[in-house]
């Protein structure tokens, strides 16, 4: 199974006591698809190119799209519909840095630069357009998806669990689309780097 997630929702008018209100209400099925022709930037696919991006974890999902706290957020279950092929990157969570002390042997080497290509596709890129932090894992992606395979599986930074990347959008389709809240956003914040503040004065004749 798993769970794609986009913030926003619909609206769906009720009627109570014979009058009409809108309320809040889940994204349509379809709209929980990429564009197919107008798809945005990510860490597999470039622009205009779609990717179905998804979770095997529900809160992780959610995690992904960055809501804020009180942000109604759309969440599909969807269901895989053939068998697929997936490149996994997602490697030993418990191994962040790794320092050699000798030459690696080729098989260690190997899980090396897989353990590498996890991170640079778990790593959140900037926000600004201008900065192509994502091509190094696009041309990875594409390379992939030349060779025969369906996508890509790699770590959340922001939650636990597996992302997977879907080259074919139609590969997984929408079993049900429910509306959840978010109740909080946790961050952890790292020491503060020392830096000196140089003020500058104006001098008074």
């Amino acid at each position: 199974m798993i769970w794609r997630a986009q913030v926003g929702h619909a609206w769906t008018t009720k009627t109570y006591d014979d009058s009409e209100f809108e309320e809040p209400a889940p994204f349509a099925p379809e709209r929980m698809k990429p564009l197919s022709d107008g798809a945005h930037e990510g860490r597999v696919n470039p622009r205009g190119i779609p990717c179905l991006y998804g979770s095997n974890i529900r809160e992780t999902a959610v995690a992904e799209v960055r809501p804020w706290v009180g942000a109604l957020v759309s969440l599909a279950r969807m269901k895989v519909n053939r068998p697929l092929r997936l490149v996994n990157c997602g490697g030993d969570p418990e191994i962040e840095h790794e320092i050699w002390f000798e030459r690696p042997s080729p098989e260690e080497r190997e899980e090396i630069v897989w353990r590498a290509i996890g991170r640079a596709l778990s790593n959140p890129a900037s926000p600004d357009p201008s900065v192509a932090e994502y091509a190094p894992t696009q041309v990875l992606a594409e390379h992939f998806r030349q060779l025969g395979y369906d996508g890509v599986l790699f770590r959340s930074s922001l939650g636990p669990g597996l992302n997977v990347a879907l080259f074919d959008i139609e590969a997984a389709g929408v079993v049900d689309v429910s509306l959840v809240p978010v109740l909080g956003v946790k961050y952890a914040v790292g020491k503060e780097d020392s830096f000196h503040v140089k003020k500058h004065f104006k001098r008074i004749k």
